[in-house]
């Protein structure tokens, strides 16, 4: 499990604790960043940076201001999932002239940034069944509503409790139109695997929809997915 460390006690940092804390995802915090994976502070980027909030000089860490809030938790939701053990932006993509920082950028302290890509970073993890990160088309089944999006989820067994949880993001305008609120009861099928109750939590601010279950997840080690990560 990725862990997290949250320096400096300003709003931005604030702010981020509390949408891990109240995620349905168990995010793993921790306050010593000598002991963790991942570092989160509200201190200024580095020069060069990429959006102000990495620099490919400083892997793992994320600088957050509260225009980054929304972008540094779904980066640190995408590290949860794919459970990484560092990250660091690619080079190339902070070399992009429309990605460089821009003349008083200060004065857009308050503006949200572009959309996260978790193709803009490279993210490294371990090497075991429960790194691995199912990603591909999944049927859901929302009271009268039927549609097919994409689900990027992985999971894990529960030391304390023994069960299975699992937890992910339907992407697609679909399942947007479908729970426009980002909540309810549903039913998830892989292609023609059995179908699997779970429920949907939130919206995220990028329009897509967590997701999450316990007991077995509507994947199995007999799915060969188009994209599984690991």
């Amino acid at each position: 499990m990725t862990t997290i460390a949250l320096v400096d006690r300003g709003p931005s940092i604030t702010e981020v604790r509390r949408r891990l804390q109240r995620s349905p995802l168990a995010f793993d915090l921790v306050d010593d960043p000598a002991q963790t994976d991942l570092v989160v502070t509200d201190q200024p980027a580095p020069v060069p940076n990429f959006l102000t909030v990495a620099a490919a000089a400083t892997p793992d860490v994320f600088y957050c201001r509260p225009a980054s809030v929304d972008y540094v938790v779904a980066a640190l939701t995408e590290a949860h999932l794919v459970g990484a053990h560092g990250v660091r932006v690619r080079p190339s993509v902070q070399a992009r002239p429309d990605r460089a920082p821009r003349p008083h950028w200060w004065r857009r302290a308050f503006r949200p940034l572009v959309h996260f890509d978790a193709t803009h970073f490279d993210w490294s993890g371990v090497e075991d069944v429960e790194a691995g990160v199912f990603d591909d088309e999944a049927h859901v089944v929302l009271d009268d509503a039927e549609f097919t999006a994409r689900l990027r989820a992985r999971g894990r067994t529960d030391g304390a409790e023994g069960r299975f949880r699992w937890a992910g993001i339907l992407y697609g305008a679909a399942a947007r139109a479908a729970a426009p609120d980002g909540r309810g009861r549903v039913q998830v099928r892989i292609r023609d695997g059995a179908p699997v109750d779970a429920r949907l939590t939130d919206l995220t601010p990028w329009g897509t929809v967590r997701i999450a279950g316990v007991g077995a997840p509507p994947w199995s080690p007999d799915t060969e997915p188009a994209r599984l990560s690991r």
